[in-house]
This record gives structure tokens, sequence and C-alpha cells, in this order.
């Protein structure tokens, strides 16, 4: 009886906290079939989410065909914004999505930390 209780709540998790599975079109599958070939990876480090170089992540992801990964150490939080009212959490969410927009364009992996930036 525990054992099969023990299993519900794993697989209410498992349903919960799973990533949903990705629909890739035919040259994105081409992409990661001929990553398979290739053997490194590199991890671009920044503090802030408009730290990154954008194009160095996309020649190594798309054009050298590397795992590569973005870890932003904050998520901009503590930053200033030219363009809006947004401060604070607001603006780290907002500089979260636009990185992960990002890495979908670049092919690049995106990572943080739990670091509150201090501005």
């Amino acid at each position: 009886m525990i054992r099969k209780i023990s299993a519900v709540i794993l697989l209410h998790f498992c349903l919960i906290y799973a990533q949903p599975a990705e629909n890739l079109n035919s040259s994105e599958i081409k992409l990661a079939l001929e990553k398979l070939k290739v053997l490194g990876s590199i991890l671009y480090i920044a503090a802030h989410p408009d730290d990154e170089n954008t194009k160095a992540l996309a020649y190594f992801s798309k054009g050298k065909l590397v795992r590569t990964g973005y870890l932003s150490l904050t998520r901009g939080d503590g930053g200033q914004n030219l363009i809006g009212d947004e401060q604070g959490d607001i603006l780290g969410i907002i500089r979260t999505q636009e990185l992960l927009q990002a890495r979908k364009i670049d092919g690049a992996e995106q990572f943080f930390t739990r670091e509150i930036d201090s501005g």
C-alpha cells in the first residue's frame, strides 16, 4: 500500500515538474543530429543579462556545433531601465524572459545563479 501511494506521489511530481517536450522543426532536428557528432562544450559566464555576446554564443552553438551555455550570475533586477518604468523584481523577470527568448535564437542553453543584482 505504501509503495502504491509513493508511486502516485512520485508520478504526480513528475507530471507537474517535467519539462514539456519541444516541438522541433526539421532544420532544428537536423542541427541536433549534427551536434551528436561533435564533442565539446562551452560555458560563457557574465554578471548581468545584457553582458552576453549572442554572436559568440551562436557561433559556437550553431557554427561549431558544441554544446553552448550562458550563465548569467544575476537576473538584472538591480540594473537601470531606460525604456520603461519597471524596476527590481519585475525588471528581473523581464530580463529573464528576454534571455530565454535570445537562447531560442542563438541555440545556447540559459543558466542562472541565485545572486541578487546589487545595481
